[in-house]
């Protein structure tokens, strides 16, 4: 999962602007009006107004795990998750700052998705210094929004007509909504809509080559009556076109409209050269000088220009224009690859005998980030960035880490997923042996078919024609849940160089999850008695005794290889719903808990006898799988998962483990790391396992 803030990128063309104070009469056309107007969604009392906080459009994004990438957010409902906008918790912020309670502007009162449109209603504080801010969106001079948003996952997709990869966030959060001078999103705006029936009348300026420019009276526009005449009443009309207009329907100053313009354009101009200026200390002239030409003759903004910019400096090198460290560090390279060696270092320094993973792993280059300080490495990731002024003081630097630019959360989440990723691997819990994996696609119920569902095949006709076949409607649902933990990396533990919570957290996670993973599976194994839970068809539990299951010993007994020869006989005895013997696979498996341990291993273990009679005959055909967790003397022989599956698992869309993402504290300087795991267990049939409660 990924944190984002939408940079300014474009300007903002508001959906809808203020309404005609009535409707044209007949034969008459709608002249435009070019003037700022209040924005008909503000309600000064109740301090509020409706803005369009995003339509997903696309935007070039820098996402540790891929890089710069091409991103699209998806609106529909099922991709959007809301709850926080929704809360009445979420925060109003000034240009996405969150280093102080006063970047807090306002929140988040109400917030709906609509035809591929997120729509929300904002209320600011009435503090001094909000406002001048209010003041300027009420009367329409600060009109752009832009949203910050975590993405928990992509799906990547070509795009026919460019040829490039879109990444398409298609399950998002956004957390905070910010006010901003000009938005990556040019329709994220505040709303001026027209009340029903009338039209949306345009307010933002046209260059003067638009196409768009209205003319100053259109040939059916009647001539306004002399000042000391009568309004004229044309008899077929209704009475409210005798109103006299407004002065604020008269013809548009075409040279003022022009004049703004021109202001506009050399603003636009004036931001692209700022950001040239910028990159000149960076890139050579030769890539400097078409990208200029380019953004202007293309209409950029200097966000856009600054975007460009940056995209050619990560694809040019080594840039030898910033100075080189001591050959005691590394080399201002590719800041992706410096913050990875950096997470490579506060793994291997918080878990005695870590492997470091990837190329810096291998090629040792962690190793020189291992005695570093917290504020050491935000330091060199700010140099990486180009930064020439980075402070050195260490109470400084930490409050620089939680700035929105900073690479410091992106570290703390790589380490992070280093660090659990090494614990949760290496762990192999039991219920893996006996639960088949079927990963999910999504929240929803998800339907599995059993054995002998899918139609038996058939011999294919004389005549060619291939027999219709009918599925069982009664598959088992099997759901996927999401479990969550997080811990809080604050300011005063940077200043103090005190990870060793964060650290700590990390590393115990990954065997923790494991541990929760084993503990949920044999949580429905043991439910009702060892019974397991009650399933659809039959309306009875996993095992049971009688013609409906028959996979139960009727008493318990004790486990010795007579008793093992009984489970397997019933095994064997099953039938899908086609009336087949069903497949048990080459090998079975004996789960029992610590009390039949022993039993088990010697009633499984090859023994080397002289007479036939002495020697094991389950030997190679039955594995033993020893799991604290089963209670008592209860024993169960399981078949192949594979080939006759009773209890299945599974993850969202394939990600096995949890998932590490970061976001801001609230209130505080400071960033959550999060650990996100989706994982679900259910029964789906019982024909492949026999239960014995054990005396």
């Amino acid at each position: 999962m990924t944190e984002v803030i939408e940079p300014g990128g474009s300007d903002a063309a508001p959906e809808h602007a203020a309404a005609p104070d009535r409707l044209p009469t007949a034969g008459q056309s709608i002249v435009a009006q070019r003037a700022i107007t209040t924005p008909a969604t503000v309600d000064r009392a109740a301090r509020t107004v409706e803005v369009v906080w995003s339509t997903g459009a696309r935007a070039r994004n820098f996402v540790p795990a891929l890089g710069l990438i091409t991103e699209e957010l998806e609106m529909s409902p099922n991709a959007v998750r809301m709850d926080a906008l929704r809360s009445g918790r979420a925060p109003v912020l000034d240009t996405h700052r969150r280093g102080g309670a006063r970047d807090v502007l306002g929140r988040v009162v109400a917030a709906r998705l609509e035809r591929g449109r997120g729509y929300a209603t904002l209320q600011f504080s009435a503090a001094a210094d909000v406002e001048p801010i209010w003041q300027r969106i009420a009367d329409g001079t600060l009109r752009a929004v832009s949203v910050g948003y975590r993405v928990h996952r992509y799906e990547p997709r070509p795009d026919a007509a460019t040829g490039e990869t879109v990444h398409r966030a298609v399950d998002w959060e956004p957390f905070e909504i910010s006010v901003v001078p000009v938005p990556v999103d040019r329709d994220a705006a505040v709303r001026g809509e027209a009340p029903q029936g009338a039209p949306a009348i345009a307010i933002e300026p046209a260059l003067p080559d638009e196409d768009t420019t209205m003319p100053e009276t259109t040939p059916e526009t009647p001539a306004a009556p002399a000042p000391s005449a009568p309004p004229a009443t044309p008899p077929q009309e209704p009475p409210t076109v005798t109103t006299t207009p407004e002065p604020t329907r008269a013809a548009p100053d075409l040279d003022a409209v022009r004049a703004e313009a021109q202001r506009a354009e050399r603003e636009r101009i004036a931001g692209i050269d700022a950001a040239v200026e910028a990159a000149r200390a960076l890139l050579p002239a030769e890539r400097i000088t078409p990208i200029r030409a380019e953004a202007i003759a293309q209409g950029w903004t200097g966000d856009q220009a600054r975007r460009a910019l940056f995209d050619a400096l990560v694809t040019q090198g080594p840039r030898p224009s910033i100075p080189a460290r001591p050959e005691t560090g590394p080399g201002h390279d590719d800041p992706a690859q410096i913050l990875d060696a950096m997470a490579e270092a506060l793994a291997a320094r918080a878990m005695p005998g870590y492997q470091p993973q990837g190329e810096n792993g291998r090629s040792g280059r962690h190793a020189e980030f291992m005695g570093w300080r917290p504020s050491d490495m935000i330091g060199e990731l700010l140099r990486a960035r180009g930064e020439r002024a980075v402070p050195r003081n260490p109470t400084l630097l930490a409050e620089r880490a939680f700035h929105t630019s900073s690479d410091f959360p992106l570290l703390l989440a790589a380490a992070a997923n280093k660090m659990l990723l090494a614990a949760y691997q290496p762990a192999q819990p039991t219920y893996r042996q006996i639960f088949l994996r079927r990963d999910f696609r999504d929240f929803k119920p998800h339907r599995h078919l059993r054995i002998g569902d899918f139609p038996t095949l058939l011999p294919l006709a004389e005549n060619g024609e291939i027999q219709v076949g009918t599925m069982s409607e009664s598959q088992e649902i099997v759901l996927l849940q999401t479990f969550a933990r997080r811990i809080r990396v604050t300011r005063p533990m940077l200043v103090n160089d005190d990870l060793g919570a964060f650290t700590d957290f990390a590393a115990a996670i990954g065997r923790r999850v494991a541990e929760f993973e084993n503990a949920t599976a044999y949580q429905l194994v043991n439910s009702a008695n060892g019974d397991g839970p009650t399933l659809t068809t039959g309306s009875a539990p996993v095992f049971a005794t009688g013609v409906a299951r028959a996979n139960k010993a009727s008493t318990g007994t004790v486990l010795d290889t007579s008793t093992i020869g009984a489970g397997r006989t019933a095994i064997m005895k099953q039938r899908t719903l086609d009336g087949l013997p069903i497949s048990m696979g080459q090998t079975m498996r004996l789960l029992v808990g610590p009390n039949l341990e022993l039993a088990a291993r010697q009633a499984t273990v090859v023994v080397q006898a002289s007479e036939i009679g002495k020697a094991n005959v389950f030997a190679g055909f039955v594995q033993p799988i020893l799991e604290p967790l089963i209670q008592a003397n209860r024993w169960y022989l399981f078949s192949d998962p594979v080939a006759a599956p009773v209890y299945v698992y599974g993850y969202l869309n394939g990600a096995e483990g949890p998932q590490v993402t970061t976001g801001p504290v609230q209130g505080a300087d400071g960033v959550e790391v999060s650990v996100i795991f989706d994982f679900g267990v259910g029964a789906i049939d019982w024909r492949g396992a026999w239960f014995n409660p054990g005396t």
